[in-house]
């Protein structure tokens, strides 16, 4: 018949075994220079800020709906324009990047209403 104490000597060694590896996977231990051991945590790994992400798109497509409306169409395609005939590289960018696209348009279609 089997010893209940083999059971749970058995069962111990098991969760120590468990305890053992999960503290090494969230935990760095080492000694200072006054020989404390010091335990810290490991910090969690983030993730992509989708968040962040969203508000900086809606923001961005947001401020040249806004800016096509005010500005109107004509005004719009005449400073557009002038940005391409500009040499520069950072003026192609901008000039690439305030091109319209359906997304701002829908926008400054909506804010005309309301201008």
């Amino acid at each position: 018949m089997a010893d209940p104490r083999d059971e749970f000597s058995l069962r111990l060694r098991r969760l120590n075994a468990k305890r053992k590896t999960s503290l090494r996977r969230t935990r760095s231990a080492f000694v200072d220079n006054d020989g404390y051991v010091i335990v810290r945590g490991y910090r969690e790994k983030r993730g992509v800020p989708y968040t962040g992400l969203m508000v900086l798109l809606v923001g961005f497509f947001g401020l040249k709906g806004a800016l096509m409306a005010q500005l109107g169409d004509g005004v719009y395609a005449a400073k557009l324009d002038k940005l391409h005939q500009s040499e520069t590289t950072v003026s192609a960018i901008g000039a690439w990047t305030m091109q319209p696209d359906p997304v701002s348009v829908l926008v400054a279609a909506h804010l005309r209403d309301m201008l």
